[in-house]
C-alpha cells in the first residue's frame, strides 16, 4: 500500500510540475456579409465597440476581450475601446440614448437608425459591433481518483458569441458571424478556465472571419 501511495503521490507531483494539458475546440461561422463590405471599410472608417447583450456578469469582460481579440488579429483595423466610448457618450449627453437603444435591441434586435447617427457621429466611427453571449458553461469532471481523493480532473468551459457589424449611416447590418470555442485542461490544481481567456479565443476565431 505504501508503494502504491508513493506511486501515486510521485506521478500526481510530475504531472503537477508539467502544467495543465489543455485543448482546444473552435467552430467560428460568417453567417451574413453585404457584397460591398470588407474589412478595408473598418481600416478606413473605424469601428466603435458597444456594450455585451445576454450575459449581464460578463458585459464588461466580453467588450474588453473582444478589443483586445481585435488587437491582436486585426491590428491595422482602428477602433474606439469601450472605455473610450463610454467617455464620449457621457460627454456628448447620449448616456440614455445609448442606454436605451441597447435596451431596445435586447427586445427587438434591432438599433434605431437615428440612434446609431447620433452615437456614431459623437465617437467619430463609421461602424457600431454588438456583441452578445449566446452561451456559457462549465464543466468538471474527475480523471483519476484514489480512496475517494480525486487527484486529477478536467475542468472544460464552452462559450458562444454573435456579433453584428452596424452602418451608422444606412442603419443596416453589414456584417454577422458567430464563434464556438471550448478551452478544456486536465490539471491537479483546483483552478478553473478563466472567462476572459475563452472569450479572447472566441472573438479572435470570429474576427477571422472579417477578411
Amino acid at each position: 500500500m505504501q508503494k502504491i501511495l508513493t506511486g501515486i503521490i510521485l506521478c500526481v507531483g510530475l504531472t503537477a510540475c508539467a502544467g495543465p494539458l489543455t485543448q482546444f475546440n473552435f467552430n467560428a461561422t460568417e453567417l451574413q456579409r453585404v457584397p460591398d463590405f470588407t474589412h478595408q471599410n473598418l481600416v478606413d472608417q473605424k469601428i466603435g465597440i458597444l456594450s455585451a447583450t445576454g450575459g449581464d456578469g460578463y458585459r464588461r469582460v466580453l467588450a474588453d476581450s473582444f478589443s483586445k481579440a481585435l488587437s491582436t488579429v486585426r491590428p491595422e483595423i482602428p477602433q474606439l475601446t469601450p472605455q473610450k466610448a463610454i467617455g464620449l457618450l457621457n460627454r456628448a449627453n447620449l448616456a440614455d440614448e445609448y442606454t436605451n437603444m441597447i435596451r431596445d435591441y435586447e427586445t427587438s434586435g434591432v438599433l434605431r437608425k437615428e440612434s446609431l447617427s447620433r452615437i456614431g457621429e459623437a465617437l467619430g466611427v463609421g461602424y457600431l459591433i454588438q456583441l452578445s453571449l449566446l452561451q456559457y458553461t462549465q464543466d468538471t469532471s474527475t480523471r483519476f481518483s484514489f480512496l475517494g481523493i480525486r487527484f486529477l480532473e478536467t475542468r472544460s468551459s464552452t462559450l458562444r458569441v454573435f456579433a453584428q457589424i452596424w452602418d451608422v449611416r444606412s442603419g443596416e447590418i453589414v456584417w454577422e458571424a458567430s464563434s464556438e470555442v471550448t478551452l478544456a485542461g486536465e490539471d491537479v490544481r483546483e483552478k478553473p478556465i478563466a472567462f476572459e481567456e475563452v472569450a479572447t479565443r472566441a472573438w479572435q476565431e470570429l474576427i477571422k472571419q472579417l477578411i
